[in-house]
């Protein structure tokens, strides 16, 4: 049976209401550009790749919340773009509410909102509601439900006081509420957060976490994703546990399990992404 014929089957036969995202053996490499001086002497040669995640296999279930742990250059970025479909894997495959990210991929990202750590993509010189409806517009959303879109995710994210500001006015923490209320336009079932108080000073990020627990948690069952350096905000906002380290998925565990078993985070974090003495 040929590859496509392979994904077509998993997207068929993939059951959402057990699993609203399956990675299974997914590798992604990335090709690495050639120095001036390798193209003059070795022209022809292959160009090396990096591998940035290695055989990754992983089921997530509707209204789990997991927090994606690991060393700057993990993977994790890597792994939230596969499942968002902004990348594809060089081998593997990835069904997100039962869409293939390879075969179906604009299907699939409709179930993805994403929240950036650098928002770099907002109009500076616009407000708050102009750059809404920009990016609901790319959601095919237009006139009065665009309006009440805009106006219900302004409240949301609390930034109806500063509706006449233009972004560029913004501090850190009300940029990311911005970006939140973005990645919320057309009501993803997942929403996947990069390090999203990366940026923040401890107010604003303590802001943003209540924000996220008090409407995300108790006022939806939305599937988290959340990739952060921070034990102590994963152990908030997350009901479960991923550690990647090397491009490898090292662990996937309920916190409340390891809690349960008396094994502390910050230990267990640490056993997974230290290098084993031979």
């Amino acid at each position: 049976m040929g590859i496509s014929a392979c994904r077509l089957m998993l997207s068929n036969t993939l059951d959402p209401g057990t699993n609203l995202i399956l990675a299974r053996d997914v590798t992604m490499e990335f090709p690495v550009a050639k120095r001036y001086r390798e193209l003059l002497l070795h022209p022809f040669r292959p160009r090396r790749v990096v591998t940035a995640l290695k055989s990754a296999s992983l089921e997530i279930q509707k209204g789990e919340r997991i927090a994606l742990l690991g060393p700057n250059g993990a993977g994790k970025t890597t792994l939230l773009k596969l499942i968002g479909g902004l990348l594809l894997p060089t081998k593997g495959e990835i069904v997100v509410n039962g869409f293939d990210t390879f075969r179906h991929n604009s299907a699939a990202r409709k179930s993805v909102g994403f929240v950036m750590s650098e928002e770099r993509s907002f109009f500076w010189r616009l407000n708050a509601i102009q750059n809404l409806e920009f990016f609901a517009a790319l959601d095919n959303l237009s006139g009065k439900a665009m309006e009440e879109r805009i106006r219900e995710l302004i409240q949301y994210v609390g930034l109806e006081a500063h509706l006449d500001k233009s972004v560029d006015t913004y501090s850190s923490g009300m940029k990311q509420r911005l970006a939140l209320a973005r990645g919320l336009i057309a009501e993803p079932e997942v929403l996947i957060l990069d390090e999203p108080t990366r940026a923040l000073d401890p107010v604003a990020c303590e802001d943003l976490n209540d924000l996220i627990i008090e409407r995300l948690h108790k006022g939806s069952r939305k599937t988290l994703l959340i990739a952060t350096h921070r034990l102590e905000e994963a152990m908030r906002l997350c009901d479960k546990v991923l550690i990647i380290n090397q491009g490898e998925i090292m662990a996937l565990n309920r916190i409340s399990d390891l809690t349960a078993r008396g094994i502390n985070l910050s230990d267990y974090y640490r056993q997974n992404v230290t290098p084993r003495k031979p």
